[in-house]
């Protein structure tokens, strides 16, 4: 069998047309009735092909539908390409959601964080021109600030991906192929907005401190 071993291919199941007419019948219910009528069995024989979830796409998909119906045996190779096609202009348009979104989200995590270091600032201003008096560069008196925006950047983006867990468990259930971020990628979205933090509070004493 050529699909077997083949890259993006899961299983392959073959599906006599024996088989293919008795679960027609118990699809069609109360309606099997009118099978009989037919005298013979129309149906083929046929194999179920199951693609990873990475793959479902339609560069993918059609192609092996291409490559497919060249081969000996092979009257038809059918994938649902309407039904894909909508799919994936659906997830087309949460992907431009999203990215409105999180455009919203970063300039207003920046701007929060900003003006939380502002406040925090203005709170210990009288510390800190005594830690100036004392001789207290200005590195040691940024550094405190900048963990802090860190700090709040790095939950921002753990509770982000925790609503965004919740998402996905929801939505797949509709959507079998959305796929979660990789480790690596959410790795890379904490370490993010970690920096994004400490820039915000950096921005904001570089602007609100004569330090």
């Amino acid at each position: 069998m050529k699909l077997l071993g083949r890259e993006g291919i899961e299983e392959v199941v073959f599906v006599s047309k024996e088989e293919a007419l008795s679960s027609f019948r118990e699809d069609l219910g109360d309606s099997k009735d009118m099978l009989d009528a037919l005298g013979s069995n129309p149906l083929p024989d046929a194999y179920r092909v199951k693609v990873k979830p990475e793959y479902i796409r339609s560069e993918f998909m059609e192609k092996l539908a291409a490559e497919a119906g060249t081969w000996d045996g092979v009257e038809e190779f059918r994938y649902g390409e309407k039904w894909l096609g909508r799919g994936e202009k659906l997830v087309r348009g949460f992907y431009l959601v999203d990215l409105v979104i999180g455009i919203i989200i970063f300039l207003s995590v920046i701007f929060v964080i900003a003006n939380t270091v502002r406040l925090t600032v203005l709170t210990r201003q009288k510390a800190i021109e005594v830690a100036k008096l004392v001789g207290a560069t200005n590195a040691y008196i940024r550094i405190p600030f900048l963990v802090e925006g860190a700090f709040q950047g790095a939950v921002a983006s753990l509770l982000a991906i925790a609503l965004l867990a919740g998402i996905h468990a929801f939505a797949k259930r509709t959507l079998p192929g959305v796929l979660f971020l990789r480790g690596d990628s959410i790795l890379v979205f904490v370490v993010f907005c970690a920096l994004l933090g400490a820039a915000a509070s950096y921005g904001a004493m570089r602007r609100f401190l004569k330090v």
